[in-house]
């Protein structure tokens, strides 16, 4: 999707600000944004304030949005800028992002989608990074039901451990739950000391505690046999002795290889070529019974922090 495009305009003034941005003169051609142009349509009134990107790309916001989100947005002093008048130029404000980084930020002020874009996770990283250092708080824009938590939850099955210290990093614990559940099948020995860092103790003990909880629930559901049934002439204690130790074999495999993020379908694939091994009907309905109990069990173990 197109961020820009070109403009030829006749009347821009410029504003001294702490960056001063570039005097633009008539007749100039620049690059405007497609979301954000001067004939903006994100609210009833016209814009009245330029930001210009590092990357020389032209922004058309409205002041009193930019105030809504924070009385410090982008370090603007408001109350300096000269008073908007119905047809006067825009005061411009150079910003030090890019025109990647501003056209999220901006999208995320006026609570609108720019999934449109596609932007990269590397993108929407450094977007909220940009939102703290611009004195926009994360947490107010960044839930799951707004458009910029959206866009990291879906990046987050790519991007797993990346979009969790993200979240960490900004105590944004309502994204944080949803982001670890494709942690499942992460390896915990890979975090290194500046991810843990990075996410903080508080995160890196409950992503710790879901493995372990998850681990110790597998074995503690998978491990009991099925319930033997009285003896009959074709099925002796000993028999089910044997039906025991098959459940018992095969229930270690699945406890030993630990896997926290075991599927159902692994589940029944490793105990159910039991039944085939079983003579009895009585012993072959317990283990199909079992099983199924085991598998309901295992999906009732959370799989978020």
């Amino acid at each position: 999707m197109l961020l820009t495009r070109l403009i030829q305009v006749f009347r821009v003034s410029s504003f001294e600000s702490s960056t001063a941005p570039p005097k633009i003169g008539q007749n100039s051609t620049f690059l405007v944004s497609t979301a954000f142009p001067p004939a903006s349509t994100n609210s009833i009134h016209p814009p009245d304030l330029i930001l210009l990107s590092s990357d020389s790309v032209f922004f058309h916001v409205h002041r009193s949005a930019l105030r809504a989100a924070s009385e410090h947005a982008f370090h603007i002093s408001y109350s300096s800028l000269p008073p908007s008048q119905s047809g006067s130029a825009e005061p411009v404000i150079t910003i030090p992002e890019s025109s990647t980084t501003l056209n999220i930020i901006l999208h995320t002020i006026y609570s609108l989608s720019c999934a449109h874009y596609l932007p990269s996770y590397e993108a929407i990283s450094y977007a909220v990074a940009a939102l703290a250092a611009n004195e926009i708080s994360v947490t107010r824009f960044m839930t799951p039901s707004s458009p910029l938590g959206d866009l990291l939850l879906a990046h987050a099955p790519l991007h797993p451990i990346d979009a969790y210290i993200l979240a960490a990093k900004y105590d944004l614990y309502d994204l944080a739950v949803p982001v670890s559940s494709h942690l499942l099948s992460f390896n915990l020995s890979s975090i290194t000391d500046d991810m843990a860092e990075q996410m903080g103790s508080q995160y890196l003990k409950r992503l710790f505690m879901l493995h372990y909880e998850r681990v110790e629930g597998l074995k503690r559901i998978i491990m009991p046999p099925p319930h033997p049934h009285p003896p009959t002439p074709t099925c002796t204690p000993a028999d089910q002795g044997k039906v025991a130790r098959a459940w018992t074999l095969a229930t270690a495999y699945l406890v030993w290889s630990s896997r926290v993020d075991l599927t159902t379908i692994t589940i029944k694939s490793i105990i159910g070529p039991i039944e085939n091994q079983i003579q009895c009907p009585i012993c072959r309905n317990a283990i199909t019974s079992r099983m199924q109990a085991l598998v309901v069990q295992w999906t009732k173990i959370r799989r978020t922090i």
